[in-house]
């Protein structure tokens, strides 16, 4: 342990996939994510980038192990060990878990969430901003806030005062027709799920539209909701300290569509 630098640096990225029925779900999305990640942080075996077979290879070897189909699996890669800040090397090694998760297709909450402000720290804006990295203080700060305050979950914003995203989720709003969502340069994670709900936008006729949020936009808005590749769509109800009124007209089509599509994974 005292050699490891995903313990000593945070040196290192990590991918969440939901396994539905056996089938590992967007595994194209994660692996376009992580290759992005790794090469930006010239983590690499030998010469030879991981490929997608490699990926697919590491997944499905775990679950042989695993009697459940329907998993939380998470994946983290990190530099093998050697020097301070500076690497020896920039070989990766990697590590599988996963937990069972209660069903194979998403559930719309029931109940709207209510969502507070993080007040306690900001989110930078640069070029590892989109990524999964293990480095993860700033959402562990702002999900302790969300704890004590008794959120359901919280705002995040990035180092301009604008909105990013929550703890471990991208933000989506419904203003008329249109599906707003912060662009991926305020440094929001460029999320798995937010990358399929964009794509849904177009079956049901809504405008898309990626671009800085401003906090007091959400005075305004019709609905809004949270997506993570796990849990799928949470639509909110209520944010403390505005007075609107929010539904989740468009997040039931959303996630209906959602698990449409995913039956249709091979």
């Amino acid at each position: 342990m005292q050699f490891n630098r995903a313990f000593k640096y945070g040196d290192g990225l990590f991918e969440t996939i939901r396994v539905s029925n056996g089938k590992i779900l967007f595994v194209e999305y994660h692996f376009k994510r992580l290759s992005l990640g790794l090469n930006l942080l010239k983590m690499h075996n030998s010469t030879n980038k991981l490929t997608f077979s490699e990926f697919q290879n590491i997944i499905h070897q775990h679950l042989k192990t695993k009697k459940d189909k329907n998993l939380r699996v998470r994946i983290t890669f990190y530099r093998e060990q050697g020097g301070l800040y500076t690497p020896h090397k920039n070989s990766f090694a990697y590590f599988v878990e996963s937990s069972i998760l209660s069903s194979s297709s998403y559930k719309l909450n029931r109940n709207g969430l209510k969502i507070g402000l993080c007040s306690k720290v900001r989110l930078p804006v640069d070029n590892i901003s989109n990524l999964k990295t293990i480095s993860a203080l700033p959402y562990v700060l702002a999900a302790i806030e969300k704890k004590e305050n008794k959120w359901d979950d919280c705002l995040i914003l990035n180092s301009n005062g604008m909105i990013a995203e929550s703890v471990a989720a991208n933000v989506f709003m419904i203003k008329g027709n249109a599906l707003i969502t912060p662009a991926l340069s305020e440094g929001c994670i460029m999320g798995v799920m937010r990358s399929n709900v964009l794509n849904i936008t177009k079956k049901l006729n809504l405008q898309k539209i990626e671009k800085t949020l401003f906090l007091e936009e959400l005075e305004d808005a019709d609905e809004l909701f949270l997506t993570n590749t796990i849990k799928g769509i949470q639509w909110v109800e209520q944010i403390e300290g505005v007075d609107n009124n929010l539904k989740n007209h468009y997040a039931k089509k959303i996630i209906k569509e959602l698990n449409t599509n995913i039956k249709c994974v091979n």
